[in-house]
């Protein structure tokens, strides 16, 4: 400290500003005690703590003289005392060492670092503020979108209330409206149904009882006699004797065409086989009344507006719903109450529908094509998995059609009527495509199928009388052949629900029941008639052909007794032959037995077959 400054008088710095103050203003001095020494270093160290400046977070400093004396402390800048280190008795706190052995430029090095370290603390400070900032910035800008979200929020609710609002009352009046004409659409159904019964019936059978009663009064005509004693009714008994003779021998005539084939046709038919039980006058009177009803029915929804009595107009309303508020109507279960709101229009256009007079689906139906897409997102979307509404038209077709079709099936099925037969095949394979086989009103459906075909198998006989009873009864001939052709036609109806019934329910009732015990014993009593048992079997043969038998076709173990029989009429043929009967026609009987016997593939007799009768044929 007694030593010359001799450095630069141009350094500048607190530090450097400091030393050249204390050497101008003390002159160089001898060497002094350790009081005076201890007392500069306290003064310097008063100065180096004014110029540091007081830390802003330290308690208010100890009262010193140096401290009252000195003016310059209040007059350090802020940002000075904003970084003031903490000055004690040993140095400068945060340095890591006191100032007591540091030059002046290491004191300096060090305090520069300390400003350094405050501007970085102010820096991140500040950088913090900014993030503040920025967040609140954003916070500020949520808040506004979400006010104008909840003010669009409200705005939708109001049209949302005023909306169903206006469909609840739509929805009330829609379901008084339908509970009060649902009842006139049953009725009118039933009335339809009502086949074979009431007024088609009464009319059915004055009818047939008028034509009975006019047949009867033709031939027994009375006696009526003239002033000369003659009977003026002979005439008249006459002619209708001759009418009755004429239509016998139509019918002769019309029995040998069919007994005896054309040319070896197998296709010809017997009598009976393609005849039905239903007479025209039961057929005219049930049209008759089923036009007055469908004609009834149209006005059923006349004094209804628009909007409730067209299908289209509630569908429409309906989807709208949807597709504005799905969620509300989900939560009101609108897809479970859908099938009951459609049902009434649905029932009412099933009143056209007659599963057994007609083969028209539900696709060609008016409310099938307009309920189909019910309920489908727009564009092109694909539906939800999940969605009720996707079982809207299978649900309709098993609570509307098929109680209709069932009705049908039990009460005017002609089980002996191939057109009918072949439309109520079609009518319940189309309701297999909507309706799961898991559901009980489809397995109603089929037994009930089923126990009708059992009934009529019952209910059918073909008589097995000899050729002498039938030689000795004029009528017996006839009546045999008509029932034949009434059991092969119901053999035939049989085999038309071959993809509906199960093969062991089709077997039990074609092949145990009917054709086993009704048809076989028939047939045998046939073989000393060689042409008729042949065309029989050959229709019995066709009647099986779709189901049964055929070429490359395996052959049910429950027809090895017809199999047999057709054998046996194979060795009468060739025994006819053997006889000495005409060639052309053992030869044509020959062929179509061969025929037979491909198709029941017993390739090995039809073989034997052709080389006795000398046939070049392939097999």
């Amino acid at each position: 400290m007694g030593e010359k400054i001799t450095e630069p008088k141009n350094r500048t710095g607190v530090f450097e500003a400091t030393e050249e103050m204390a050497s101008e203003q003390r002159p160089v001095l001898e060497p002094r005690d350790e009081d005076e020494e201890d007392e500069e270093r306290r003064w310097e160290e008063e100065q180096l703590r004014k110029g540091y400046g007081k830390r802003v977070e330290e308690a208010p400093p100890r009262s010193t003289p140096a401290a009252q004396a000195g003016p310059s402390q209040a007059q350090v800048p802020a940002y000075i005392t904003a970084v003031q280190p903490v000055v004690s008795s040993g140095g400068v706190r945060g340095f890591g060492r006191p100032l007591e052995g540091l030059s002046i430029a290491q004191q300096a090095e060090a305090a520069m670092r300390s400003l350094q370290e405050s501007v970085q603390r102010l820096r991140e400070t500040h950088s913090r503020t900014q993030n503040d900032l920025h967040r609140a910035q954003e916070n500020l800008a949520s808040t506004v979108q979400n006010v104008t979200s909840f003010e669009k929020s409200l705005a939708a609710a109001g049209q949302k209330y005023v909306y169903m609002q206006e469909l609840k009352d739509y929805i009330s009046v829609l379901c008084d409206f339908l509970q009060h004409k649902a009842p006139v659409a049953v009725g009118a159904a039933k009335a339809v149904l009502t086949k074979g019964g009431g007024t088609a019936s009464a009319t059915a059978a004055a009818v047939a009882a008028a034509a009975a009663h006019a047949a009867k009064e033709g031939s027994n005509i009375a006696p009526q006699l003239d002033e000369f004693g003659r009977d003026v009714n002979l005439q008249k008994r006459l002619e209708s004797k001759q009418r009755a003779q004429r239509r016998a021998t139509r019918a002769a005539k019309k029995r040998a065409t069919a007994f005896i084939s054309n040319n070896g046709d197998a296709s010809q038919r017997v009598e009976g086989e393609s005849s039905s039980d239903e007479s025209e006058s039961e057929m005219s009177a049930y049209q008759s009344r089923r036009e007055e009803v469908l004609e009834t029915a149209k006005s059923v929804f006349r004094d209804a507006a628009e909007e409730f009595a067209q299908l289209t107009k509630v569908k429409e309303k309906l989807e709208g719903w949807k597709s504005q508020f799905a969620s509300a109507y989900r939560d009101a279960y609108v897809s479970l109450s859908a099938p009951a709101i459609f049902a009434p229009y649905v029932r009412l256009e099933l009143l056209e529908w007659d599963p057994l007079y007609s083969d028209a689906g539900f696709s060609n139906m008016l409310w099938y094509r307009q309920l189909y897409e019910y309920g489908m997102p727009p564009n092109g979307q694909e539906l939800d998995p999940n969605d009720k509404d996707a079982d809207l038209v299978p649900k309709l077709v098993e609570k509307v059609a098929l109680p209709v079709l069932h009705h049908e099936i039990v009460h005017c099925w002609d089980r002996l009527s191939s057109q009918g037969t072949r439309n109520a095949v079609a009518a319940v394979t189309d309701i297999l495509i909507y309706v799961p086989a898991t559901s009980d009103s489809l397995q109603e459906l089929l037994g009930a199928v089923r126990s009708r075909m059992a009934e009529a198998v019952a209910a059918i006989e073909v008589p097995t009388w000899s050729l002498h009873v039938m030689t000795a009864v004029p009528k017996a001939a006839p009546i045999a052949a008509q029932k034949f052709g009434t059991s092969v036609r119901l053999l035939r109806n049989i085999a038309m629900w071959k993809d509906v019934l199960a093969q062991p329910v089709l077997e039990q009732l074609a092949l145990d029941g009917l054709l086993s015990s009704k048809i076989l014993p028939h047939l045998r009593t046939l073989l000393v008639t060689p042409h008729d048992a042949v065309t029989r079997t050959e229709r019995v043969v066709a009647a099986l052909s779709p189901v049964w038998v055929g070429s490359n076709r395996e052959i049910s173990p429950k027809l090895s007794s017809f199999v047999e029989h057709v054998i046996s009429l194979t060795r009468v043929v060739e025994k006819k032959r053997d006889a000495g009967a005409c060639p052309e026609d053992t030869v044509g009987l020959a062929r179509r037995m061969k025929k037979m016997l491909v198709e029941l593939n017993e390739y090995d007799r039809a073989h034997q077959l052709a080389k006795h009768f000398q046939l070049r044929e392939a097999l």
